[in-house]
């Protein structure tokens, strides 16, 4: 499931994700208007975005993906 830094659970949920706002971004104008049309793509999204942080914070046996790099902040830039 994981090499390295790599995980393809990961990739596959951000994958998802990416389809789904791309489908968002290319609704026709008809179906823009349509709230319920909307709606449904929304809750997609945000579904995805909860898998994609619970897998991140304890998808590996309870710990956290390997492939989500970690960044500290950057102070006094």
């Amino acid at each position: 499931m994981t090499v390295g830094n790599q995980c393809k659970v990961k990739d596959d949920l951000v994958n998802q994700l990416m389809a789904l706002n791309d489908k968002l971004n290319t609704l026709s104008p008809a179906l823009l208007r349509s709230e319920q049309a909307r709606e449904g793509v929304q809750q997609q999204r945000e579904g995805l975005y909860v898998e994609l942080k619970r897998h991140r914070a304890k998808g590996h046996r309870g710990k956290p993906c390997p492939s989500v790099e970690r960044f500290s902040p950057i102070r006094g830039s």
